[in-house]
């Protein structure tokens, strides 16, 4: 057996450590390296090699052929744990944390390019549900009129979605509007501006604006999904949003789940309380990209969102 082979054995049969045995090492390694790049920085008169003198490789046979295998390989398991929540690495699905998951999520968010929406604009998304198709054009700010589309297998539908104006909106009736009838409305803008954007403040936020009791985990995962799925979050947004999310307690990563779409990623369960069925928000399992829903509650995808000019516009 070689040495990789040998530490793989290692890495399978050992149990990662929790987060909080992880701390006096996260910061004995902390410290390692502030030390090291003083060191590496401070004037020297001798000459450094690029490169370790190839004399000194086989040191890791030495090392990994011993007795101490087993807790070399426990070490290292513990320093690359380290990685994912510093860089958003990948977190294998097998051993998924849901905390670190969501902390993965929030670095990815990071990543996107970042779009400041115009009052005038749309935000468009498509979505699956099962067979069905949505897609919805919502004003930005919640005064122009906005559309969505939903194709099942019994057919197509169309609706207006009237913008609020001057307090006023236009009434509809089923699928139309009554021409030359309003009625009283407060906009209801499809990008909030004014949404938190670090985590503590975003936490406070969602417990002044919870949808549910004290404590109801199920109405929390609600609240969350709402704000992933019903409006366009900015990426530090959306960010402090993962990052709040990640202090819920009893948080569960679900393995192989799938989306409204079919698609496999690792699942994050809020569990029921109240007999509903779990909401599990599911993400892609290496960037950590928000997918769609899945769960006994129901299943959903989404599959484009963007922002855009006008109604009808997809891209």
């Amino acid at each position: 057996m070689d040495e990789l082979r040998l530490l793989q054995q290692f890495g399978d049969e050992t149990e990662l450590p929790t987060a909080e045995r992880l701390s006096p090492a996260r910061s004995r390694l902390t410290t390692a390296m502030a030390a090291m790049t003083a060191k590496s920085s401070a004037p020297t008169t001798s000459t450094v090699p690029s490169t370790l003198p190839r004399s000194r490789r086989p040191a890791w046979r030495l090392v990994l052929s011993g007795v101490a295998a087993a807790g070399v390989a426990a070490s290292l398991a513990a320093v690359l744990v380290l990685v994912p929540d510093r860089l958003g690495g990948s977190t294998p699905a097998a051993r998924a944390d849901a905390t670190q998951v969501l902390r993965n999520a929030a670095t990815a968010a990071l990543r996107v390019r970042d779009v400041n929406p115009r009052p005038d604009q749309f935000v468009y998304s498509r979505s699956q549900e099962g067979r069905g198709m949505r897609e919805s054009w919502m004003s930005v700010d919640g005064t122009r009129d906005g559309l969505v589309i939903e194709t099942s297998a019994t057919g197509r539908t169309e609706r207006i979605v009237p913008g609020c104006r001057n307090g006023r909106a236009a009434v509809l009736k089923g699928d139309k509007v009554v021409p030359g009838e309003t009625e009283r409305c407060t906009p209801a803008p499809a990008y909030r501006a004014d949404l938190p954007t670090d985590a503590a403040a975003m936490r406070t936020f969602l417990v002044e604006h919870r949808s549910g009791e004290p404590g109801d985990a199920n109405a929390a995962g609600k609240d969350v999904l709402y704000y992933l799925t019903g409006s366009y979050l900015r990426p530090r947004t959306l960010a402090a949003l993962y990052e709040a999310a990640a202090t819920t307690p009893d948080l569960q990563a679900v393995e192989h789940v799938t989306d409204g779409a079919g698609r496999s990623g690792i699942g994050i369960a809020w569990p029921s309380t109240r007999g509903s069925g779990e909401i599990v928000l599911v993400f892609h399992p290496e960037t950590y990209t928000f997918l769609g829903v899945g769960g006994s509650a129901g299943s959903s995808a989404v599959l484009e969102l963007a922002i855009v000019d006008r109604v009808g516009q997809t891209t």
